[in-house]
């Protein structure tokens, strides 16, 4: 039976909660853009590229949102199954017929 061996929970990185703290800044930019877009067109006020620009915007929403998740669950979050204790896998010897 596999015991799990509870650690530390790592160490809270600097430099990733920068990274976070500056995706997620990133990620609050690109939804203003997308919202003022949103309104541009709802007061009539449009272009061609407007739909290329909100697929932009709001692509860039959902990559930065996933990469702050993704570096959050890396730096913060403890990964218990990675330190497992087995038990040592013993094989008698078998004489050779």
């Amino acid at each position: 039976m596999t015991e799990i061996i509870r650690t530390d929970p790592p160490h809270r990185s600097a430099m990733a909660a920068l990274a976070i703290g500056g995706l997620v800044v990133g990620v609050l930019w690109f939804t203003a853009l997308a919202i003022l877009l949103a309104l541009q067109v709802s007061a009539g006020v449009s272009d061609g590229l407007t739909d290329t620009y909100m697929a932009l915007f709001l692509g860039m929403v959902f990559v930065l949102a996933a990469v702050a998740t993704d570096v959050y669950r890396r730096e913060f979050m403890p990964d218990e199954l990675i330190h497992k204790l087995r038990r040592p896998k013993i094989v008698p010897p078998r004489t050779f017929r």
